[in-house]
């Protein structure tokens, strides 16, 4: 498994998170706010549609109890995020959004720390794979 391709969508999921927090941190909604919210749930997708497929279906397959449970569960607060996440993009249309800013930044604050703070327990976990398996690293990494 190799967790280079998880690392490089999450930090294209960060950049364009901090790009809509400093948008929604504008008095009067600038321009592009549609645009970032869509790339963010674009980059999303790819990146679940991975883990779904790869990611955490390697871990369930750990011969170690702990680490397919860690999995499950990982798995489990994912798909309720994504819920959110869905809902989020559905509730706010173009329209509401205009009509709304301000009840639109608080409930994007509040999503993008949720996704944050998910990106970056991820990225412990890539972590301490790595380091426990030698997994996740490219073969040029491996024999350096």
């Amino acid at each position: 498994m190799d967790l280079d391709e998880l690392r490089r969508q999450h930090a294209e999921i960060g950049l364009t998170a901090r790009a809509l927090e400093r948008a929604v941190a504008e008095e009067y909604q600038p321009e592009g706010v549609a645009r970032l919210r869509w790339q963010l749930a674009r980059q999303l997708l790819t990146h679940v549609a991975l883990e779904d497929r790869i990611f955490y279906p390697t871990l369930k397959r750990s011969p170690e109890a702990s680490t397919r449970d860690h999995a499950t569960a990982m798995e489990r607060e994912l798909g309720a995020l994504g819920d959110r996440f869905r809902a989020y993009m559905t509730d706010w249309s173009d329209t509401r959004i205009g009509r709304e800013w301000p009840a639109f930044c608080v409930e994007t604050r509040l999503i993008l720390n949720m996704l944050m703070e998910r990106v970056g327990r991820e990225d412990r976990l890539f972590d301490t794979l790595s380091q426990r398996r030698g997994i996740g690293r490219s073969p040029t990494a491996r024999s350096a």
